[in-house]
């Protein structure tokens, strides 16, 4: 008997434990919970367009009963307290999801009761919202949202700024890439300037090939003459700077004339000067005779 009762004993404990999980299940399954919404609570920089909440159950909703209990059960209201009339969207495919939108057709688009930008607002689901089953959503944590407008004004200056970054770097670029392009024909043009084909130019032109070589030596003699011109003007330049350089690394200068020594304050006396005096004396006196004898055809 005692063995008998332990196991009578133990039979109905596991059906008490049985019953009990299986009552927690199915009460945790008829509860309506908000699995998550967009925005999320807190949410910053949403559009003021057709501002709109999308929330997600973890239970079926929008059947006939539930559409007509719901039907107020939603309402978003700003910093202020102004009320917006709000409309309901359901979801044939996804059941579990449902759409709050501000009813634009019933406010104006500009004045105090717009939509406004950089404005909080608040969305509210009502605690008795209900499921297809009739359960009710309680007080869910995630019933009330808040969430704050875009600042459009600041993101437009913000976009400004970036255009106008955004068109000085194009510009930069651009003058950038022109350069390397006018480079690059350049090179191509020396490049095409090298490898000359007479019957090539003859058939771009449409002139004689006797007279696209003609014309192409007579350019090439103009080009060499020029180089060597600009190659002897560098070696003149050259020279005189070489000129100028060893005179000044040299003990010798230049003089504008030449002059005697007493210009400097020397008193010394060489005695050239009386002995250029006496052989002027001496020319003048032969001449003197040689004039008097007729150049010796008389005699004295």
């Amino acid at each position: 008997m005692n063995r008998t009762g332990k196991r009578v004993g133990v039979i109905i404990s596991l059906t008490m434990l049985i019953v009990m999980f299986a009552t927690s299940i199915c009460f945790g399954a008829d509860t309506l919970k908000i699995v998550r919404t967009y925005p999320e609570d807190g949410a910053k920089g949403t559009t003021k367009d057709n501002v709109c909440v999308k929330a997600y159950f973890n239970n079926p909703v929008g059947n006939d009963a539930s559409r007509a209990a719901n039907k107020n059960k939603f309402k978003i209201t700003d910093a202020n307290g102004r009320v917006y009339p709000t409309r309901i969207y359901y979801n044939k495919k996804n059941t579990k999801y449902v759409l709050f939108v501000i009813d634009t057709n019933k406010i104006p688009l500009t004045g105090k009761k717009a939509v406004k930008d950089n404005m909080e607002y608040k969305a509210e689901i009502s605690a008795d919202f209900v499921d297809n089953a009739g359960h009710k959503l309680g007080n869910d944590p995630k019933r009330v949202i808040t969430f704050k407008t875009l600042n459009q004004s600041r993101n437009t200056m913000i976009y400004m700024v970036m255009m106008f970054l955004m068109f000085g770097g194009m510009m930069f670029f651009s003058m950038r890439q022109s350069q390397n392009a006018k480079k690059k024909e350049e090179e191509g043009q020396k490049t095409k300037e090298d490898n000359f084909n007479p019957y090539r130019e003859a058939k771009r032109t449409g002139k004689p090939v006797e007279e696209i070589i003609a014309e192409h030596q007579k350019e090439e003699a103009k080009k060499a003459q020029h180089q060597k011109k600009s190659k002897r003007q560098e070696r003149k330049e050259e020279e005189k700077k070489q000129r100028v350089l060893e005179i000044e690394g040299s003990e010798n200068f230049r003089v504008s004339r030449p002059r005697p020594i007493r210009e400097a304050g020397c008193t010394f006396k060489t005695g050239r000067a009386a002995e250029a005096a006496r052989r002027e004396e001496e020319k003048a006196r032969r001449k003197a005779e040689l004039k008097a004898t007729d150049y010796g055809k008389k005699k004295k």
